[in-house]
Parts: structure tokens; sequence; C-alpha cells
């Protein structure tokens, strides 16, 4: 079984065999198409390619090639010759994925040639509207979407905010997969405007046509002429990379009834019935929205929020779970109105396990700035030694060693009481002001509900610390985002393995699923039970740490039934299907519906590798 943590599958490199005369054909059809500089092999892997045929927690293969175009035009074109040689595509952004759905598949018998269509190098970003919202074109992470909406519109905040922000996953990543993160009042990413491929059914000639669907709903760009609506775009987007003045773009009239955002999520996570807030089997919007690469998307509009007047943040620790679900449902839930920014949870294994292993790389954020390209380039050169030099543990190791020298992550009041109480709550909270009734007040009605809160529980059973400055806020949240690598950090440092799950409970419930302790080796019990959750919506991140003699994929199975079964709950919530989870059939019957030949990502969601989703048996 696989030692130090989330590493579940592996990739193995056989000798490449030769290209075939249709494969060379197709290599030198996208050489012409996209240039040679922008076409890599991956028949092997290498030090070239390692990075865009590895996940980052699991999965792998190998590929004809990994294609980087330029422009979209490149996309549009390439694709239709890769359809048109009986290949397929795997959708790929920044492969920051944690389920093995953006690399390709080893475990498959099917033959098709393969190709991995990195959008890395499709990066721009450009503001419409005065700058109540943002294009992005595939590449463009939401790191850069940050930086940038900040320098153009002081006033004005994007859409997501992950754990993994400092690795600049896409924009387009998140739409397809319906990623969640801290934003409350924001939602998860969720646009019905956006710019996609999709591949048709064959005609009657046996032909087979990539479609261009344009719902941007952008003046100046097309939206009668698709074609012409990506040349255009491929206009914009060049001007605006090099640098050249263009006057700022506008909504045309047909975006006035389509969102760029999901509008009615504040309404949804506060009313707490047995519904989950969010998940990624979800089937409504357009369809790029959770598509997990059945569709190839190009470019998305997203929606901009306006800054809070002031914040305040909270660290309230509590004596049992279900005061801290009494103060979600009581204060932070409340009203769709006075929601929070944000409201984080971790339980005292998560405390515990940051602490003694997470203490580098939180320093190290607090010290740069989460949006730092240092960070991004320390963490490159860590995967680089674990895969490249293939050294997978050498790094985590280095890192156990070090951090109990660090400083303490969290303010030293924190800290104390984070010894002391298991269970954690930061929440960050803003003045706002309600645009239809010019109403402010958000930020004293939530303090009046937690003060009230706070008397009607019993001396010492609730603790509530403020962050007195925005310093000792940045390090609530470096502490809290530094959760998942620093699991696999202790993971290897204790010499255990360890495995990870994403979920989502019903919004009226939230106790944590119990694993029954009957010694059977598939509901073996974790050394290490570590639960975090995105607390306003119910989203939980859970890792368990087990003894190297443990099968981790039984005990993750028989875990997974568990919340679906006993818990009411749906997975994953937010790090999307990917090879590691079957999707539900309604689901799957919408990604057949959009890929009907399964050329698009094959073999996501527990899906046929195959054309056509044939079976292995009956395949010809």
């Amino acid at each position: 079984m696989p030692r130090g943590c989330c590493n579940e599958s592996s990739t193995t490199s056989c000798e490449a065999l030769p290209l075939s005369e249709k494969e060379q054909a197709l290599l030198h059809k996208l050489e012409n198409i996209c240039g040679t500089d922008n076409v890599t092999l991956a028949r092997e892997v290498n030090s070239k390619n390692a990075s865009r045929l590895k996940g980052t927690r699991l999965g792998g293969g190998t590929a004809l090639c990994v294609l980087t175009p330029t422009m979209l035009q490149e996309v549009v074109d390439a694709l239709q010759v890769i359809v048109d040689a009986g290949g397929v595509v795997i959708p790929q952004g920044a492969n920051t994925g944690l389920t093995g759905g953006s690399v390709p598949r080893a475990d498959t018998t099917d033959s098709r040639p393969v190709v991995v269509m990195s959008m890395a190098k499709l990066d721009t970003i450009f503001p419409i509207d005065h700058g109540e919202r943002t294009v992005c074109l595939a590449g463009a992470g939401i790191a850069s979407l940050s930086q940038n909406l900040g320098k153009w519109f002081p006033s004005r905040e994007s859409h997501s905010i992950l754990g993994s922000f400092f690795l600049n996953p896409t924009a387009a990543a998140g739409v397809a997969l319906g990623s969640g993160g801290t934003q409350l009042r924001k939602g998860p990413a969720y646009t019905d405007r956006a710019l996609y491929l999709k591949v048709l059914p064959e005609n009657k000639w046996g032909e087979r046509h990539v479609q261009i669907v344009n719902t941007l709903g952008i003046d100046g760009i097309s939206t009668t002429d698709p074609s012409l609506a990506v040349e255009q775009l491929d206009t914009y987007q060049h001007d605006v990379k090099n640098g050249y003045i263009r006057a700022m773009a506008k909504s045309d009239d047909t975006a006035q009834r389509v969102h760029a955002s999901d509008v009615t999520y504040k309404e949804r996570i506060c009313k707490l019935d047995s519904n989950v807030s969010r998940c990624n089997a979800d089937t409504r919007g357009a369809d790029c929205n959770r598509s997990e690469g059945k569709v190839l998307i190009l470019a998305t509009v997203h929606d901009t929020f306006a800054k809070p007047l002031k914040t305040r943040t909270f660290w309230v620790s509590f004596s049992t779970l279900q005061q801290a679900l009494d103060f979600r449902s009581q204060v932070c839930l409340n009203n769709p109105t006075d929601v929070p920014m944000s409201v984080e949870y971790m339980d005292r294994d998560a405390f515990d396990v940051i602490d003694r292993s997470g203490r580098a790389l939180a320093n190290l954020i607090l010290l740069v700035g989460m949006e730092s390209p240092i960070i991004k380039t320390l963490w490159n050169v860590k995967v680089y030694i674990e895969t490249s030099l293939n050294m997978p543990l050498f790094c985590d190791t280095m890192l156990h060693m070090v951090s109990p020298w660090m400083p303490a992550i969290l303010p030293t009041p924190m800290q104390h009481v984070g010894g002391q109480m298991d269970h954690h709550v930061s929440v960050t909270v803003g003045e706002y002001v309600d645009p239809k009734t010019n109403e402010g007040g958000t930020l004293d009605r939530f303090l009046g509900r937690m003060e009230t809160f706070a008397k009607s529980q019993q001396d010492g059973q609730v603790v509530i610390h403020e962050c007195k400055s925005s310093r000792e806020a940045a390090r609530l949240t470096a502490f809290r985002f530094v959760a998942a690598p620093a699991f696999k950090t202790w993971c290897v440092g204790e010499n255990l393995q360890g495995t990870s799950v994403d979920y989502a409970l019903p919004k009226n419930g939230g106790a944590a699923p119990i694993i029954p302790k009957d010694n059977t080796p598939a509901q073996a019990q974790p050394v290490k039970r570590m639960r975090y959750s995105h607390f306003g919506c119910n989203v939980v991140h859970e890792d368990l740490a087990y003894d190297l003699n443990v099968n981790v994929h039984d005990a993750k199975l028989a875990f997974k039934k568990i919340v679906e079964h006993q818990s009411g709950g749906k997975l994953p919530a937010e790090h999307g299907h990917g090879t590691e989870y079957h999707a539900p059939p309604e689901t799957q019957k919408r990604w057949k519906r959009m890929d009907p030949l399964n050329i698009m990502n094959p073999g996501v969601g527990g899906l046929s590798t195959h054309y056509k989703y044939q079976d292995e048996n009956d395949k010809p």
C-alpha cells in the first residue's frame, strides 16, 4: 500500500511502442496548427511532461502528446483534427485537481490516441461592465484574477478563494467542477456565460463535427456566428495580452437574464433542510457547469463582488460539536442578508496535525503572501523532486523535521485555546450595504446574535477571540489553508498512510459519520481523523490516517458508504468525481448527452473509457 498519504494510484511508464502512421499524421497536423514548440511528446513520462501526465494526488498515464495552444482558434482546429483522427482529449488547466480527472488513464484498454489539451497559455483576463464582471480565458488562474482585479478595481473582489489558491488553479476548472471554497456569500464557481466546444454525434455520413457554443453575452462578440465569435475574442485577448489599449467591453442584451454566478446560493444555504448545499453531481445550469471535461471550455464570464466596508474576524472555540452546529444555524445562517464572508471549521485532530506539520508552509505564506509566485515556484520544485527525481517522501520528511522549530502560526490566545478545546470556527464578517434598500447593519446584527448565543452557553463552553489586526486574521487564514499539505507531511513524518474524502452533509445535520468498531479490514480505525470544513456550506474535508498494514482503498470505500447511507451525505462535494468517484445516473446521463461519442475526458465519474461508452466486453 502507498506510504505517505493520498497517492493511491501511481503512474508506471513502460517502454513506448513506435508511433503508428496515423499517430504520426495526427502529430504532424497538430504541429502545423499549434507549432512544434507547443506539442510535447508524451509516450513516456519524463521531466518535460511529468507535470501534465501525473495527478496531484492520484492518477496518471501516458498520451500521444501534450498540446498547449496559444490562440482559441488553435483549440477549435486541433480538437476537430483529433476527432477526425479518432482520438480522445483530456482537457487540463493548471493540473491541480485531486481526483485524477485531468490526466491520462493508465488502467484503460481503449486504444485511441490520447491528447492532453493544456490550456495553460490561454491565460488572458480582462474586465467588462466597468469591473462588475471579468472574462477569463480557460488558462486564467483564480490567484491571477484576484491580483488583477485588485489593481483594476480596488473596491471589487473575485469569485473564488480556495485552499489551493497559491497554486493558481484556473477559473474554468472551477466551473467544470463546481468548486466551492471559503467564500460563503458568493457561492461555488458557476456561470452560464461561456464559450465552449462540444463534439456532436456522427451524422448520417459518419462525419464527426465540433460545435462552438457561445453564451458569453459580450457586446462586440458575435452571438449569431460562433466561428466569428472565436475570431473576435482571439483578437481582443491578443490585444489585451500585448498591452494594446482597448475600450472596455460590456454585456449585450442577451446577457440580461443569464447569470455569471450562483445568485441564489445565500438563500439556499440558510434553508436548513435535509438537502445538501452543493455537490459535484449537481445537474443545474449550462453544460459548462460541472461538466468535468465533457465539453472543452474556452472562456468564461464571472461576476465580481463589492468589498465590505469593513471586516472583523473571530476564532470561536467550542466544547462540543453540537455547540458549533448551533452557532452555525443561530448566528451565521440566521438570514441570507447577514451571511458572513467565510465560516471555516476544524476539529482537534486537524488543529494538532496543522500545528505539528504545517508551520513551515504557513509561515512562508505569511512571509511572502498567498498570491506570491515564490509559493508556486517552491511547490513546483517539491513536485519535481517527488515525481521526476522519484523521491516521493523526501520533501515531506524534511518539512516534518523542521516544522516544530518554526514559530506557531496562530496568535497566542488562539494557540492556547486550540490545545484545550476540540472544535474551532474561524469566521470573518463584513459590513455590507444592501443595494436594493441602501441599508447596512450586517456586522452589528451578527455581533448581536453572537453575543446572545455566547450568553446562552455555560461558562467556559464557548470561547471567542477577535483578531486585533489584519496580520492576525492572515495568520488564521494561513493556518486553515495549509490543512491538506500538512496532513500529507504529517503522514510521511509519522510513517503512516492516509486518504482524503470530501463530502457534503445535509444542511440540517453535521455530525461526524460513525466508523463502526467491528475490527474488520474495511472498517479499520484511523490513527488520526482530521475533519475540517466549509462550515456554512456543511462541506467537509476529511483526512484519515492509517497504519501501513491497512488496505486504505477498502477502508475508503467503506467510509464513503457510511457518508452516503448513514449520514445522508453526497460526495464528492467540490474536488470533482475524476476517476475516483462514480457519478450518479442522472449526472452520467447529462455527461453522455454532452459528449455522445465519449471523446472528451473518457472514464470520468465511473463512465466507460471506450468509444460511445461501450463496455469492455462489447467493444469491437
